[in-house]
């Protein structure tokens, strides 16, 4: 019996603010992931190639459930003591359940900025509702050759976007 295939899009973004498409000297983009916390394959944007790089590397590992890119906004107080809000890069929940929000960043800004500093209040704020946990990734920790090869290995197994039709 032939079965007749419908193509059926990947869901959106569940990002909670679009990325910005305009950047000087970044990367940006999109693409259709599938994962065991996702009901059907969905679109994930990303900002850089550093977030890039970490993303495939998440994708590929078989402990990662879910992933949201940019998830809803953390408030802390500011330096100056006045309320400021922090959207993390991602949000990954691992299949044990623990939540990590991460912070993707180069490691110039992250001196440039002192961003350690600001990290330490916002991790301070970050409810164990939101995450369990709080991670700096910066370009020192991706081993740019494993997330070649796990980019690679996720352009050979995209996720089918095809459906025998009911």
């Amino acid at each position: 019996m032939k079965q007749n295939l419908i193509y059926r899009g990947p869901e959106p973004s569940h990002a909670t603010r679009p990325i910005a498409r305009r950047s000087k000297g970044s990367l940006r983009g999109s693409m259709v992931a599938a994962l065991p916390g996702f009901p059907r394959p969905r679109i994930i944007q990303f900002e850089s190639a550093l977030e890039y790089a970490f993303l495939c590397l998440m994708l590929v590992r078989d402990d990662v459930h879910n992933i949201q890119e940019q998830p809803p906004a953390v408030s802390f107080p500011g330096a100056d003591g006045r309320p400021s809000h922090h959207v993390f890069d991602f949000l990954i929940t691992l299949t044990s359940g623990e939540r990590i929000a991460v912070a993707i960043k180069p490691m110039s800004r992250v001196l440039h900025l002192n961003f350690v500093s600001q990290l330490e209040n916002i991790a301070t704020a970050v409810s164990k509702r939101f995450a369990d946990r709080v991670l700096l990734v910066t370009e020192q920790h991706i081993d740019r050759a494993k997330a070649a090869g796990a980019a690679r290995k996720l352009a050979r197994t995209r996720p089918q976007l095809a459906e025998v039709a009911q």
